[in-house]
């Protein structure tokens, strides 16, 4: 107690030392305990999504079994719909001998012109193929281009049925083949496009004919790409073009008009007749002095109505009559195998 006293600073300090270890011991245990909770929960945590990162995970069955049951609807569905496209599917286009391929185009092209009848053609019309009308095809082309022929043929067969008035040009666009090329499908392509351009000129019927034929035909897959119609005259169709029918009956142009109507004066057939048959007779003297009855009667024999024309017409003479410039882009599409579908 005496150093203590002697020595007050040094006591205090040491006490207030004491003191501080105390309560950072006190607050360092109870810390430490915080702490090693919150580690036991992180570890747990860890733990837990490290064991769902490696464990595959299992769906309840009632997911499980539907899941499974919409993929093989949705498969089935795929291969029915990849059935319809199997007669545009061409098993192979083998090749043939470049010198069979330039008669089976003559063949083609003078069938389609024949077709064709009176309908003005293009000069030189070879069905696109004019390159072909003095080379041979490549060997290795032949058969990709018999597949573009026939539907070319196929096409412009359909359009000879429209009547068009005029064909104005046919465009083909060539394929890879005949320029030495290949040409390779995308993983994801189901088919391969020939492009073909037509031009013609005809009546509104006959583009409608022509469209719907590209959609009816059953050889071949048309796909229409573009669609451009110019009507032949720019201006509308005015009043005076308009061709109004008149009647004109021998009768009319000698008798004068009634104003009461035609039919003011006559009377029903049903009266006529009967008037007719209680008509007197008249008698005139013969040769020999005696009478001849001689039985008259007071009207002819009833005209046929005058012929009526047909005047119902009338705008068809001004709208109907007007021919259009039609440009149609197809495609020709040629549907590439089928692939297997990957089972559920």
């Amino acid at each position: 107690m005496n150093w203590i006293k002697s020595n007050p600073f040094v006591s205090g300090l040491a006490a207030i030392t004491l003191l501080l270890c105390g309560i950072l011991f006190l607050l360092a245990s109870k810390w430490g305990a915080q702490y090693g909770e919150a580690k036991i929960g992180f570890d747990d945590a860890y733990l837990g999504v490290t064991t769902a990162e490696s464990t595959a995970l299992y769906p309840t069955a009632d997911l499980r079994d539907g899941k499974s049951k919409a993929l093989n609807e949705h498969r089935d569905a795929l291969g029915d719909l990849t059935k319809l496209f199997d007669p545009y599917r061409p098993e192979k286009t083998e090749n043939i001998t470049p010198q069979a391929f330039t008669d089976r185009l003559l063949t083609a092209n003078e069938q389609v012109s024949t077709a064709f009848g009176k309908t003005m053609l293009p000069e030189n019309f070879f069905l696109g193929f004019e390159t072909y009308r003095s080379q041979l095809a490549k060997p290795d082309a032949t058969g990709t281009l018999l597949y573009q022929m026939d539907g070319i043929k196929a096409a412009l067969m359909g359009l000879a049925e429209a009547r068009p008035s005029a064909l104005l040009k046919v465009l083909r666009v060539p394929v890879p083949e005949e320029m030495g090329g290949n040409s390779q499908p995308d993983p994801n392509d189901v088919a391969r496009f020939f492009s073909c351009e037509v031009t013609f000129k005809g009546s509104e019927q006959s583009a409608r004919d022509f469209l719907n034929s590209l959609g009816a035909t059953d050889s071949h897959y048309f796909i229409i790409r573009t669609v451009s119609i110019k009507n032949e005259r720019q201006t509308p169709p005015q009043v005076s073009d308009a061709k109004f029918e008149t009647i004109a009956t021998e009768e009319a142009a000698v008798a004068p008009a009634n104003p009461f109507g035609e039919a003011f004066f006559e009377l029903p057939d049903a009266v006529l007749e009967s008037d007719v048959a209680a008509l007197p007779t008249a008698k005139e003297p013969t040769a020999a002095g005696g009478d001849t009855a001689l039985e008259t009667t007071a009207t002819q024999a009833p005209k046929p109505p005058a012929t009526v024309q047909d005047t119902s017409r009338i705008l068809m003479q001004v709208l109907g009559s007007e021919e259009l410039t039609v440009f149609v882009r197809f495609d020709i599409a040629m549907f590439l195998p089928s692939k297997e579908l990957p089972k559920p």
